[in-house]
């Protein structure tokens, strides 16, 4: 009809083919509790019309023009592949059946919101509709204008004011859960994700009167966080501890308990905990869900919640199927299969991956401290840089001398699989010998004795001295449970007060509470992976990484644990780096390639080495460039 060489009558001339979608018009029938029976149809020019069902069944069989009064419209203009999200998708089942009612979930209508475009006029039309029509349109309006039924207004079972931007945070969530749908808190470290999720379940039990209890699935270093949070903050709720050899379930399931595990019971007690109804699960620290392939995200998504919600400031840490991931969980099926997923956002450029945000906007929050907390006092970072000692640099040069040859040589060879795990282990070892030779030889440090043995131990007791003289509390952290025992015989010795965190601390409540509120404890010592997130630091102000992770990232969530809410004097932060050494070249790739190490690691382990060049790897592995 369009090709040459026919002849076209001039009233068909003057007929047009719709090209552009300019409004799409839901007309619902009904309303489930989880579900909407509708109709819909799409808009173009003036007064053309055509139903999805009609749409889809033309794409089906091949059929690129439909006819509409006035002309004829381009079924390409409608993408649908978005809303359907691939093969076995319930909606495209309905329309293969030529269904001109659908049956929506409330997250497919606000798929088709966010591939409706901003040109695209979304409406809602309720006239002649029977039944609960009129109800099913007022709930799809508040739906796609992200508006909760119920204004929060204040929460009375919470002691002390929520901030303007978490009392937002309160309100979304509780959008969320109205429409039965799950979401993802991301706010950054430090601006209280953990009150406003404490905030929803106070609501949910003081003010619409839930009755099922609240789930919180946490770390298990940090359970004893959450425990003291919602008996200092949310007085209405009653905290019950689900861990340990002799947990108890049955007496904790009453209205306005708060069930507070971990990811391990998860995993030990997932069929027991499947056969509760909870009303909010709480997945605090979700990154630790990403792998889907796991154990524990198969009980994550067993688990029987109204609402789930995953906890992170860190949603993406490597690609974007961890975002799938978390979800997936939180509302099931939102992003389509696995391939469809991975088809249409992995690695296929920023416009797809601003479609993605758009699409994942309505179910993640999130806020920086820079946009909502202007009156946080300043932080300022320092790298001070350090120098070998005689007795460091014989180490350092007998460990590489010994080594290297053999990986160098492996290296070279590019057909040669890359020997993460030995390489690791050389610069472990190297990194030691920066920190002090007595992580490596076992020998005690004496304050003014063989601390001098260490450039960046002598650089590190000097800011000591100088901050406890200025009464500034300080945190130190290291990766190297070693160097902690280290620093903590010192401070011992010279009889600094201080209190610490490691993996092995059992009341880490009782050390954080004294850190903050004793004034003679001066020094809070922990490990970057025990202590470097989930607890509250504001007690100190001044900030020493003794030594560097890979990811900056990690050591940026270390930081958060001084500057944050509640902080009220400036934040001073040191990063102690040994000059010449692969600590100054890690620095310099961490710099350069900080956006990469933020997606891709998480911690220090071989790993992290592969984001890194063969040549990058032999200058890691080169003898330290200085003399002394």
């Amino acid at each position: 009809l369009f090709s040459p060489p026919h002849i076209i009558d001039d009233k068909v001339k003057e007929m047009g083919i719709h090209r552009q979608v300019r409004r799409i018009v839901l007309s619902p029938a009904a309303e489930e509790r989880d579900w909407c029976w509708l109709s819909l149809d799409y808009g173009f020019g003036e007064n053309a019309v055509v139903s999805l069902a009609d749409i889809y069944s033309a794409k089906l069989s091949g059929k690129r023009y439909l006819p509409v009064a006035g002309g004829w419209v381009d079924t390409r203009a409608v993408d649908l592949e978005p809303l359907l999200g691939g093969s076995g998708n319930p909606i495209a089942a309905q329309l293969a059946k030529s269904a001109i009612r659908l049956k929506l979930s409330r997250a497919d209508i606000l798929r088709l919101q966010a591939f409706a475009g901003p040109d695209v006029d979304f409406s809602i039309q309720t006239s002649g509709g029977e039944g609960g029509a009129s109800d099913a349109g007022e709930t799809l309006r508040r739906l796609l204008h992200m508006a909760p039924a119920t204004v929060i207004k204040e929460l009375s079972g919470l002691s002390g004011q929520l901030r303007e931007y978490q009392h937002r945070g309160v309100e979304w969530l509780a959008y969320l859960f109205e429409n039965r749908l799950g979401g993802l808190l991301c706010d950054e470290m430090g601006l209280g994700k953990t009150h406003q999720i404490m905030g929803l379940m106070v609501w949910l039990f003081t003010k619409k009167a839930e009755k099922a209890p609240f789930l919180v699935i946490c770390p298990t270093t940090v359970i004893s966080h959450w425990e003291r949070k919602i008996r200092e903050f949310a007085p209405a709720l009653r905290p019950v501890v689900y861990h340990g050899v002799d947990r108890e379930l049955d007496d904790a399931l009453a209205p306005g308990t708060a069930i507070i595990t971990s990811y391990g019971i998860l995993l030990r007690d997932a069929e027991r905990l499947a056969k509760v109804r909870f009303s909010v699960a709480a997945f605090d620290e979700a990154q630790a869900l990403k792998n889907t392939a796991t154990k524990t995200y198969a009980g994550a998504r067993v688990l029987s919640a109204a609402m789930k919600v995953a906890v992170t400031g860190t949603p993406v840490e490597n690609r974007l199927m961890d975002l799938k991931a978390l979800m997936d969980l939180a509302v099931p099926g939102y992003l389509g299969s696995d391939s469809f997923f991975l088809a249409r956002y992995e690695n296929t450029g920023s416009e797809r991956v601003r479609e993605l945000r758009k699409l994942s906007g309505p179910f993640t929050l999130r806020r920086t401290k820079a946009k909502v907390l202007s009156e946080l006092p300043e932080k300022i970072e320092d790298i001070r840089y350090c120098r070998l000692t005689e007795t460091q640099v014989r180490l350092y040069r007998d460990a590489v001398a010994t080594r290297r040859t053999g990986l160098l040589a492996v290296l070279e060879q590019e057909d040669q699989a890359i020997p993460y795990l030995h390489i690791f282990a050389l610069l472990t070892l190297l990194k030691q010998i920066c920190n002090h030779p007595a992580s490596v030889t076992g020998e005690r440090v004496h304050p003014g004795k063989n601390h001098l043995d260490s450039g960046k131990w002598q650089v590190f007791a000097e800011l000591v001295d100088a901050c406890l003289e200025n009464d500034r509390k300080i945190v130190v952290f290291s990766q190297f449970v070693k160097m902690i025992d280290i620093i903590e015989a010192y401070l011992k010795e010279k009889g600094i007060g201080y209190a610490g965190i490691t993996g092995k601390t059992r009341n880490r409540g009782r050390e954080i509470d004294r850190f903050n509120n004793e004034g003679d404890c001066r020094v809070f010592v922990g490990s970057l992976k025990a202590g470097g997130s989930g607890i509250d630091l504001i007690g100190g102000s001044v900030v020493i990484h003794y030594d560097r992770w890979w990811n900056a990232a990690k050591e940026d969530q270390a930081t958060d644990r001084v500057h944050r809410i509640g902080q009220t004097r400036g934040v001073q932060v040191f990063k102690l780096v040994t000059e010449g050494t692969l600590e100054e070249k890690i620095s310099t790739i961490i710099d350069r390639k900080r956006k990469l190490m933020m997606d891709a690691v998480k911690e220090d382990d071989p790993a992290a080495l592969k984001t890194f060049t063969r040549q990058e790897l032999m200058d890691l592995l080169a003898l330290p460039a200085m003399d002394v």
